[in-house]
């Protein structure tokens, strides 16, 4: 127990030192005192700078097979070093990892699916999709089911990446295990766009909304896809210089290469657009947005109609239309902001 939380005076050079001794009743009640709560995937203290611990252990995330697929990155030239956890979901955690020569100057994020009992209510979201039909979802084993979702998530976000859609640029799948570009500086990760720190009916939260309303129709139009999970927490705020596509509109030699942008994150669920619920997730989706920036002070908000055509209308003249009746003025909106939490 006194190992387990740093009191080990063994390797100290005064031998005479007597080692220190915790019982098992106070280290239980100090281990429950410190154990995390998740709020919907996300945990509820927020996002840190990574821990230099490579050996963290959560919910069975980091087994053998994952610390070997992790050191065969470190091998490979892909990352450098693993660090600590950065973020914690019910589904997943991430770990930050320091950049290798073939990282492309990026740190790398790490992302590791739990072998948990949820996987099994997420059939919907792969017997439905036509790129699955041959994988039923209900009757793959647990091991099957994290790597069917695994490569779900890569697909998707290599799709939507190709197509030009914000998302973390992936770099490499392998089991349970995503490799993507880390989305945040020094061990730091982006925050979500419900952890912004900005005045209610802020000019940027409508800023951000015309960002993100941008990049959900180019998945549709351009991607072909639904996000089927879309809401504040999982879209990142980040500076465009991060992101390998990004949706700001070039502004000549003004353009301010910190200039914030909206990335769409965690693509497992998300579905081709011939789903039979595609339509049916994607006014989900359209709801849960409207609903969180009505709650900002957002005015231009539209309605779930409306947005829906926005969202899926194909045709070009009225495509250019709306575009330059949503033009994104992002003038003054950088990550030197005060009002933005980073």
């Amino acid at each position: 127990n006194a190992q387990r939380l740093g009191l080990d005076f063994s390797n100290y050079d005064d031998m005479d030192q007597k080692p220190a001794s915790v019982g098992n009743k106070a280290f239980n009640s100090f281990r429950h005192s410190m154990q995390k709560k998740t709020v919907k995937g996300v945990m509820a203290h927020g996002h840190g700078r990574a821990a230099q611990d490579t050996n963290r252990t959560r919910g069975g995330a980091m087994d053998p097979r994952v610390r070997l697929q992790i050191s065969k990155a470190i091998n490979n030239s892909l990352i450098d070093r693993c660090n600590g956890v950065v973020k914690e979901g019910k589904e997943a955690i991430v770990y930050h990892a320091e950049e290798g020569e073939k990282s492309e100057g990026f740190d790398v994020a790490i992302k590791v699916f739990k072998r948990i009992q949820e996987f099994k209510q997420r059939g919907m979201y792969v017997d439905g999709d036509p790129r699955y039909l041959r994988n039923k979802f209900s009757q793959a084993s647990t091991r099957e089911k994290l790597e069917i979702w695994t490569e779900k998530e890569f697909r998707n976000l290599v799709r939507a990446n190709r197509a030009g859609v914000p998302v973390p640029t992936p770099l490499l799948y392998k089991e349970n295990i995503l490799f993507l570009r880390f989305l945040g500086e020094d061990g730091f990760p982006s925050p979500q766009l419900r952890e912004l720190q900005l005045k209610p009916r802020s000019k940027k939260w409508t800023v951000l909304y015309e960002q993100t309303m941008a990049a959900v129709r180019l998945l549709y139009q351009k991607s072909r896809l639904v996000h089927a999970d879309l809401s504040e927490y999982n879209v990142l705020v980040c500076p465009c210089r991060l992101v390998e596509n990004s949706i700001l509109k070039e502004q000549d030699d003004n353009n301010d290469e910190n200039a914030l942008q909206i990335v769409l994150i965690d693509f497992g669920q998300a579905v081709d657009v011939r789903h039979l619920n595609a339509m049916e997730f994607l006014r989900r989706d359209l709801l849960r947005l409207k609903e969180f920036f009505d709650k900002k002070g957002v005015t231009t908000t539209m309605k779930l109609d409306v947005a829906e055509e926005f969202v899926t209308q194909t045709d070009t003249e009225s495509e250019e239309n709306s575009l330059n009746e949503n033009e994104v003025d992002t003038s003054g909106f950088t990550t030197q902001s005060k009002a933005i939490d980073a």
